[in-house]
């Protein structure tokens, strides 16, 4: 079987690093789309010195390059990770908001749409407050639902395409590093420091990272029905129990500043789970395991 090409972004990412990694395992081709600041990433370099066969980055530092160094490429799946998450925005930020989550994965739509086969895109249920179709809690959530509407123009001009959108809550891996909350826990844990949370009755729906990228195969490796998918697990982690049970392991009281904020509504049907796809049961144990 002829081996598949994947164009991917977000590959300087977390998630997007660790697919990156299991997909060259597998043995695909791979083309990563990187800012021309990224060319002294010393991890990337790394494996595209290992994998000097099968991965190549195309760097760029005007949008006009990518169109000349993606003209000839053979592109069979575009898996966007690319992404700008804050939860909170400033005004000097807009841009950069509308350049990540909107700009940058369109120009590259409009290049490829015509000769890959699937597209898989990640949103997340931050554009579903309170399980409304497009009601964003935040700029970030807002800019993900406007590119999912340019990539149902693109689906339009390409009806032959797989469009999926893969959605979650929260995700969690041993060697997170990013600003949420769990890594935020243990962080200052460590430290003996103070973890403001939003509310006592805050829930988290929390997948494992290696779920993630689980999702991603199952979509490469099936012909799966284009649409939007939802990536949950079967329950929540109530924030009470969690640090109740972090602080019988440890013996040892995290410090912790409740705040009173409105906390949204999970919706437990709005859209399908993925098929084939499973969330991993034990992910409070594992979390509490960080301890």
């Amino acid at each position: 079987m002829k081996k598949k090409t994947l164009l991917i972004t977000g590959t300087s990412g977390f998630i997007g690093n660790l697919f990156l990694k299991n997909a060259l395992k597998k043995g695909y081709d791979i083309f990563d789309i990187l800012r021309s600041n990224n060319k002294k990433n010393k991890d990337l370099n790394y494996l595209r010195r290992k994998y000097k066969k099968n991965y190549k980055s195309i760097f760029y530092s005007e949008y006009s390059d990518l169109s000349k160094k993606l003209k000839n490429k053979k592109i069979d799946y575009f898996i966007n990770f690319a992404t700008l998450y804050k939860n909170t925005h400033s005004y000097n930020e807009i841009p950069k908001f509308i350049d990540s989550n909107i700009t940058f994965p369109t120009m590259l739509m409009d290049l490829v749409h015509l000769k890959t086969k699937k597209i898989i895109n990640f949103g997340t249920m931050m554009q579903h407050t309170n399980g409304k179709d497009f009601n964003s809690k935040n700029l970030y959530g807002s800019t993900k639902s406007a590119f999912e509407i340019i990539l149902d123009y693109y689906n339009l001009k390409n009806r032959k395409l797989k469009l999926y959108n893969l959605k979650f809550y929260e995700s969690f891996d041993e060697n997170d590093k990013r600003k949420k909350l769990i890594p935020t826990l243990i962080k200052n844990y460590k430290k003996n420091e103070k973890t403001t949370v939003i509310s006592k009755k805050l829930e988290l729906n929390l997948i494992h990272v290696k779920d993630i990228i689980n999702a991603v195969n199952i979509l490469l490796k099936n012909n799966l029905k284009s649409g939007t998918y939802c990536l949950k697990n079967v329950k929540n982690i109530k924030i009470k129990n969690l640090i109740k049970n972090i602080n019988k392991k440890t013996k040892k009281k995290l410090k912790i500043k409740f705040l009173d904020h409105k906390i949204n509504k999970f919706n437990k049907n709005y859209f399908k789970i993925l098929p084939s796809w499973n969330s991993d049961k034990n992910i409070e144990q594992k979390v509490i395991n960080q301890f």
